[in-house]
């Protein structure tokens, strides 16, 4: 473009030329000058063309004279170029050590750049150097919005990698307050609060974060849900998970995954009597199994309550291994012991389970079958561990398979 430039230039001047010619040719002038005894005349023309000409003479020793600096820094550019591109083709590689040393002599010849900083910090954060990487960062051109901008960007992004939460999420804060809808963000902003579990937080950012296409209405969905999870599983106390059962949205209180969370919760901090309503109007809705593990954990005055609950549901579910369980426990609460035995080994029946065989070994203990009892405890052990389990001392066989109509027998059962 610069000699397309000079072309013109050159055109436009030669034109010029021609068009005043014929004035000089008729008229060509003259010009005198007097200095110090000397006198020197010549014509216009000659003296416009002596001054390009001692113009031409300084340009041309001028650049004689910047041409060693000029091409010494041609090829430190060229040198940076290269090692920039080293830099960054060892960056995708995840060659840390090497991305960073070129991208420090490509950053470090070529003055404060915002670019070349940003990617040697993330190269020092790859290689767990979090001050080089703050110093990088700190040296890198944040003049205009936009460099700083990018800046505290990657600055956030280091962070939330060396899981530095709470750091993170007040520069991200900062950032969202300029860029309300940048995607990355919001999307590294929500994920502060889902790891600090500030549900509230989130739930407010959701509406920006739907209106910038980060999530969609089925993800949006979900999102609430785990939010009402994480502020159900935040109570330490009877009171506190009342109120946040209470403050959630009735339709939230119908998921299955939010009313388990809510009973798990409740059974932790010993409060169970808050579960069995909650349970039966669930599973009235919709079976799930799942919620059975903590129906079988009673409140102090609702034992019973429960054990009729249960043997309804057996008459439309009496091959559920879960609803077995459930009132396998039950009935070892109020001390019905033949038929707490007789449920829980029923639920092994249908379907192993560690939960199943640490019940039926408490049971088994406290009734004074220790050596069956190590052997359920054996059981639930190997059954953590990814185990099949052994059978039962005494037993004729294995458990039996579902639907063979069979159950183990146990030593004292057969005497």
């Amino acid at each position: 473009m610069k000699s397309s430039f000079l072309v013109i230039i050159a055109i436009v001047l030669t034109l010029l030329a021609a068009a005043i010619a014929p004035l000089f040719k008729a008229d060509p002038g003259m010009v005198q000058v007097h200095f110090q005894g000397w006198t020197i005349e010549t014509s216009v023309l000659i003296l416009v063309l002596a001054v390009l000409a001692m113009w031409l003479l300084v340009w041309l020793i001028l650049r004689l004279w910047k041409m060693p600096a000029e091409t010494a820094r041609r090829i430190r550019d060229q040198r940076a170029l290269a090692q920039l591109e080293k830099g960054l083709l060892a960056l995708t590689e995840g060659d840390w050590s090497t991305a960073e040393r070129a991208l420090e002599k490509s950053a470090s010849s070529h003055g404060r750049t915002t670019a070349r900083y940003l990617a040697a910090a993330e190269a020092a954060d790859g290689q767990d150097a979090g001050d080089r990487a703050q110093w990088y960062l700190e040296q890198a051109d944040t003049r205009n919005r936009k460099q700083k901008f990018l800046v505290e960007l990657t600055r956030s992004r280091i962070l939330i990698q060396n899981g530095e939460f709470a750091e993170a999420k007040i520069v991200l804060e900062g950032l969202i307050k300029r860029r309300k809808r940048h995607p990355q963000v919001i999307e590294m902003l929500a994920r502060c609060y889902r790891e600090l579990g500030e549900w509230d937080s989130l739930l407010k950012l959701l509406p920006t974060m739907q209106k910038s296409g980060v999530i969609d209405e089925h993800e949006a969905e979900e999102l609430k849900e785990q939010a009402a999870i994480g502020e159900l599983q935040r109570c330490r106390d009877r009171e506190s998970l009342s109120q946040s059962w209470r403050a959630l949205p009735k339709a939230m209180q119908k998921v299955p995954e939010v009313v388990k969370t809510f009973a798990d919760q409740a059974v932790l901090i010993g409060a169970p009597e808050l579960t069995e309503e909650v349970i039966r109007n669930s599973l009235k809705r919709e079976w799930n199994s799942r919620l059975l593990i903590p129906y079988g954990e009673p409140g102090p005055d609702d034992t019973s309550k429960r054990l009729k609950q249960c043997e309804k549901w057996l008459q439309t579910y009496p091959e559920d291994p879960w609803l077995h369980l459930a009132h396998g426990r039950l009935c070892a609460r109020e001390e019905l012991w033949g038929k707490a035995r007789t449920h829980l080994v029923r639920s092994l029946e249908i379907e192993p389970s560690v939960a199943g065989y640490d019940s039926l070994g408490q049971l088994l203990e406290r009734k004074g079958e220790l050596e069956v009892a190590m052997a359920c405890f054996r059981n639930a052990l190997r059954m953590n561990q990814g185990k099949e389990p052994l059978p039962l001392p005494g037993d004729q066989a294995r458990l039996a398979s579902p639907g063979e109509g069979t159950r183990p027998r146990l030593e004292s059962e057969r005497a």
